[in-house]
């Protein structure tokens, strides 16, 4: 998990996205983008790369937090 935690705040947007997963629910890549001011394709690429580390997962166009990802969540909540 530590590798993973490494991963996700060694960048910001990586971190944002996890978080507003976390807090608002399953949501399309559109509509992170929206709410983080993230632009899409730096969305996309974020989302593609917390995707390949198992921690979210799309489905439909809609993407979530995995259950590894809710347990990073959560750490993330912990350490702020």
């Amino acid at each position: 998990m530590d590798e993973l935690m490494g991963f996700v705040l060694g960048n910001s947007q990586r971190e944002r996205v996890i978080q507003v997963l976390g807090s608002k629910g399953p949501m399309s890549a559109e509509k992170v983008a929206k709410i983080e001011r993230i632009t899409p394709p730096a969305v996309k690429k974020v989302l593609q790369d917390l995707g390949e580390r198992g921690l979210i997962e799309e489905s439909d166009g809609i993407w979530r937090l995995t259950e590894k990802g809710v347990e990073l969540e959560r750490e993330l909540r912990r350490r702020s």
